[in-house]
């Protein structure tokens, strides 16, 4: 991978380039339409969910800057590589299934390849991208041993999250004025394993570094940090808490699942003014043993939603962590969830009302989270094939 992605070379990819590149470099994709002019292109390759693109414009999740050139892309993907952008599905805990010694984190990471990118079968079916895979996986916590994870996964257009409410005058100028896109992801997970091994899927959407993330959560919620302290880019807010995801400072966190709906927004200023708003909402359990452990605290769990900021060196974003209902192996019945991933475009204003109606926390702290513009690309630094 390259170092931190210039936002310039970013902001100008688009629809067009991105599905151009991925066929140049032979990897099946399939593109949706999650809502008025804006798609979602699902790749094979990772199982990925890239965009929404707006109008066939540039993409609203984070992608690594080989996208910009096709012989980049291809080496990318030849690779085996994991940090290959968008949207993506793995099956935790990471503690578990990616750390071969606890006492030696960073040293010992590694990606089981059959995760990711793993090798999907992709299908169009009635409007629905269906994307399988198997994964084999080995357990390096108490109990050790092999696993094995069949992953299904569904992706379809999302109904607008806010069309039945009855809203005054200027409430319903606000949501019909911002730009919508909207898509669903139902997770199937078949789990087997040697022993009692835990297992739960996890959903993660790559964004740009610069935003902020509100976690819709109970006063005083609980917030474990996983690797560097995340200090003072977190501040409590009414309805929850704000945390700034600059893409320059690592640190992980997760949220404790008894204080939280599952409902996280992550919104962030665009170059021409607007702001653009993600907001997902997963399902919580708070009677699940959610098994994620950071690395030098053993049986500190329960965390059902995770944020993580990379301090530049992957490329400079930020991820928004849900996780799927926990099962324990053998498991002779599969699990299915689903999340939903909904994405606003507008005035900062107007943006952080429909923020506050889907997740609570007052306007005024989202649109202020608004309020400085990310740098406008160059107009001729598009590459092409």
């Amino acid at each position: 991978m390259t170092g931190p992605a210039d936002p310039r070379l970013l902001a100008v990819l688009d629809l067009d380039l991105v599905e151009r590149h991925l066929a140049a470099a032979d990897v099946p994709a399939l593109r949706l339409e999650v809502g008025p002019g804006a798609h979602v292109v699902v790749s094979s390759w990772g199982g990925r969910v890239y965009g929404p693109f707006f109008d066939g414009g540039a993409p609203a999740n984070w992608l690594p800057p080989e996208f910009g050139d096709v012989g980049a892309l291809r080496a990318l993907v030849a690779s085996g590589a994991w940090n290959v952008g968008g949207d993506r599905v793995w099956v935790g805990p990471e503690i578990a299934y990616m750390i071969a010694d606890r006492d030696d984190y960073w040293g010992s990471y590694t990606m089981p390849p059959s995760l990711d990118p793993g090798e999907h079968e992709l299908d169009l079916v009635d409007g629905v991208a269906e994307l399988r895979r198997t994964a084999t996986l080995h357990a390096h916590t108490p109990p050790e041993g092999a696993a094995t994870a069949d992953l299904r996964l569904r992706v379809s257009a999302a109904a607008h999250p806010l069309r039945h409410l009855r809203l005054r005058a200027d409430d319903r100028r606000r949501v019909d004025t911002v730009d919508y896109a909207g898509y669903r992801t139902e997770v199937r997970l078949r789990f087997t394993s040697e022993g009692r091994q835990e297992a739960e899927s996890w959903l993660l959407d790559q964004v740009p570094g610069g935003g902020t993330a509100f976690v819709a959560a109970t006063p005083g919620v609980q917030v474990t940090d996983y690797y560097e302290p995340v200090g003072e880019l977190l501040t409590e807010v009414v309805g929850g808490v704000a945390v700034a995801l600059p893409g320059d400072a690592r640190f992980k966190i997760g949220v404790a699942a008894p204080q939280v709906t599952g409902r996280v927004a992550h919104v962030r200023a665009l170059p021409d003014g607007r702001a653009l708003a993600f907001v997902r909402s997963s399902p919580v359990d708070p009677s699940a043993e959610y098994s994620e452990e950071p690395d030098p605290s053993p049986g500190v769990r329960g965390d059902a939603l995770h944020l993580y900021d990379d301090d530049g060196g992957l490329g400079g974003f930020a991820e928004v962590e849900a996780r799927g209902t926990p099962v324990v192996g053998p498991a002779p019945e599969a699990v299915t969830d689903t999340f939903a991933s909904w994405w606003f475009r507008g005035a900062p204003d107007d943006v952080a009302r429909v923020v506050e109606m889907l997740v609570g926390v007052p306007a005024a702290a989202v649109a202020a989270a608004c309020s400085t513009p990310a740098p406008a690309p160059a107009p001729d630094e598009r590459t092409t094939p």
